[in-house]
């Protein structure tokens, strides 16, 4: 192997890489890149066994050719140089980085030693780089991460007759976003992989391409694929858990809500407090209670349209929902004290997301 590759461009591509490596693993070579040196650009490999990354970059390349080699070390060292770009290769069983006036020596693996990577089949569906990233950023911290509810522990990518539906549920509350596509997809991305795709997305101007088969999923970007296994079992069905018809409904202004949750929240034992919301006419009272530390009570100006209602909330939950929304005003729709509150947008269009968030007994 010798190759000359731009170090800037290499130190990004092995900075996301590691985003996919195993920190802690009884498997030595899951702490290696495995990089491969042909046909004018290097390509860099990066697994944990549950997500599978490739990526690739120009490079002139004087001998093609294959090594594995520590994927924190090699990282740190391509980072530490200060030339413009850097000579690689193999000798005498040693990687050689040379750049400026620096050259180091790293231990290389054998390359037959990494886990073979899957291969992408099927048809692709096309979804917007941006609109996915959004979709991770309004859904993400409603997703499960409990181990016992498996199928719940990823987002939910589903075709609902013109929209694609992008569905986060831990069992407690639910956040859908969507966009209107036709786009034939019905996956489950999870969520340990969402971190490492997002980094990705932020840097995709257009579409990603989404592959299926039967224990993989592809998300193919223009020099990168994130292949993650698929979680095992059926998405349950959650549009039949959003109810449709209310007792009640209230129109808030997000950011005082908010704010006066987390005012409440001063007094609160832990991050996950128990708030009371007593919704009137003109008004909400929202009240706290911790045996340790006192009481607190606090009013917001809503707009109430059908009967009154007192609710218990979580207000952790409550305090995530609100900060999802990209819109001034939101709808609080309720059927009863012990069934679960809708929340969305006044103007879905503008906004197009909800949330369902289970009411809690005080």
């Amino acid at each position: 192997m010798r190759l000359y590759v731009d170090r800037e461009e290499l130190a990004e591509v092995l900075k996301k890489a590691q985003a996919a490596t195993e920190k802690k693993s009884a498997l030595p070579v899951l702490n290696n890149f495995k990089i491969k040196a042909e046909d004018g650009h290097l390509a860099v490999y990066a697994t944990d066994l549950e997500n599978f990354l490739f990526l690739h970059l120009p490079a002139r390349v004087e001998e093609e050719g294959t090594l594995a080699v520590n994927a924190k070390k090699f990282t740190e060292v391509i980072r530490s140089l200060t030339s413009a770009e850097v000579y690689l290769h193999l000798r005498e069983d040693k990687l050689v980085v040379s750049g400026g006036r620096s050259t180091f020596k790293l231990a290389v693996a054998d390359p037959e030693e990494f886990p073979e990577f899957p291969e992408i089949s099927g048809s692709a569906a096309q979804i917007n780089a941006s609109t996915l990233l959004k979709a991770i950023d309004k859904t993400e911290y409603a997703i499960s991460k409990e181990d016992s509810r498996y199928a719940l522990q990823g987002l939910y990518l589903h075709r609902v007759e013109d929209k694609i539906h992008f569905v986060g549920s831990d069992g407690h509350r639910l956040a859908l976003f969507w966009t209107y596509s036709d786009a034939d997809v019905s996956v489950i991305l999870p969520r340990k992989s969402l971190k490492v795709l997002e980094g990705f997305l932020k840097e995709t101007v257009g579409g990603v391409s989404i592959f299926k088969d039967e224990n993989f999923a592809h998300v193919k970007g223009e020099n990168w694929t994130l292949s993650v296994r698929l979680l095992e079992g059926e998405y349950p069905d959650y549009l039949s858990v959003i109810p449709q018809d209310f007792q009640t409904q209230v129109v808030v202004d997000r950011d005082s809500l908010i704010a006066s949750i987390k005012r409440l929240s001063a007094i609160a034992e832990s991050s996950a407090f128990p708030v009371k919301i007593s919704f009137m006419e003109n008004l909400a009272v929202l009240e706290i209670t911790e045996p340790e530390f006192g009481e607190g009570r606090d009013e917001v100006e809503v707009e109430l349209e059908g009967e009154p209602v007192e609710i218990g909330f979580n207000g952790k939950y409550l305090l995530e929902a609100l900060d999802s929304f990209d819109v001034r005003r939101v709808i609080l729709k309720a059927v009863d004290p012990d069934s679960p509150v809708l929340m969305e947008s006044e103007d879905p269009e503008k906004d197009p997301y909800l949330c369902l968030v289970m009411p809690m007994r005080l």
